[in-house]
């Protein structure tokens, strides 16, 4: 990554993310740090050189900084394509070896998480163009989510999802049920020592 992809991408930041509310000033911040944390991945992460170290000394402080800023942790080994938006960027945790495309759109409380042991040979999801991922979605795993696709809120993702696809949380399951005679006096110290007793 050059000075030239720095700003053209920066640029797209900024456009996708436009408006004066607290959470896209919040999402330019933090798309500002992740690209710096990009730049400085590719052209001084060198492995046993000594230059490497100011990429371990930009993590650490953009690791603070995006905790401080939005809660939230997306390293600069992240491949991110133009145009990300972030409608509310906080709680979001992405897979350092993650890939996202163009023009994706990531809602609050998302996880976008690597499979193994191994930080060699990672196994992250891979995601296309102009996917929009909803509030509290789990995606993990070796997995390729292709372009076009909707995951809707509270989604868990651990299989492939084919382009032009939408993909829903299974549907909420209601039944009635009776509390028990042994279910705590709310208040009582049971209830206080064991706070689940109260639907025993």
């Amino acid at each position: 990554m050059d000075l030239s992809e720095l700003f053209y991408l920066l640029k797209w930041d900024c456009k996708v993310n436009r408006g004066w509310s607290w959470d896209r000033i919040r999402a330019v911040l933090l798309l500002f740090e992740i690209r710096i944390e990009q730049y400085i991945h590719r052209n001084f992460h060198r492995p046993g050189k000594p230059c490497s170290m100011v990429w371990y000394a930009c993590r650490f402080l953009g690791s603070l900084y995006q905790w401080l800023l939005c809660n939230s942790n997306i390293p600069g080994t992240i491949k991110i394509g133009r145009g990300l938006r972030l409608p509310h960027p906080q709680n979001i945790i992405l897979a350092g070896y993650a890939e996202i495309g163009e023009f994706c759109t990531i809602y609050h409380n998302v996880s976008i998480a690597w499979n193994g042991f191994f930080p060699i040979k990672p196994n992250s999801p891979a995601i296309g163009d102009r996917v929009l991922i909803g509030t509290g979605v789990i995606i993990l795993g070796d997995i390729a989510i292709g372009s076009h696709v909707l995951i809707g809120a509270g989604a868990v993702v651990t299989h492939s999802v084919p382009p032009y696809s939408r993909v829903t949380n299974p549907q909420v399951e209601i039944r009635a049920i009776r509390t028990s005679d042994q279910a705590a006096l709310i208040g009582s110290e049971r209830h206080l020592d064991d706070p689940y007793s109260i639907w025993r």
